[in-house]
């Protein structure tokens, strides 16, 4: 009877610790799929701080092209002003 007991106890221990292996392998996959997630996160964080900052060195060109051509566009019509008054 012991014995019988005794085997029982280890078949339900041995179920325990099955159902233990399975989940633990079930968290050490989410687990492994949390980090490969985070892992492309910080991967595009990156590439969008980038891209972020080419967008604004694109911008501060473009202002100071736009402000260089602005302020010869204004010295151009000042003159011509003049030249038609003078007329």
């Amino acid at each position: 009877m012991i014995n019988i007991n005794n085997e029982a106890l280890i078949l339900s221990l041995k179920k325990e610790i099955s159902e233990k292996d399975i989940l633990i392998k079930e968290l050490q996959n989410a687990l492994d799929m949390e980090v490969s997630v985070k892992n492309s996160e910080v991967i595009m964080n990156k590439e969008l701080l980038e891209r972020v900052e080419k967008k604004d060195l694109h911008l501060e060109t473009l202002s100071k092209i736009n402000d260089k051509y602005s302020n010869t566009i204004a010295e151009l019509r000042v003159r011509l002003k003049k030249l038609i008054v003078d007329v």
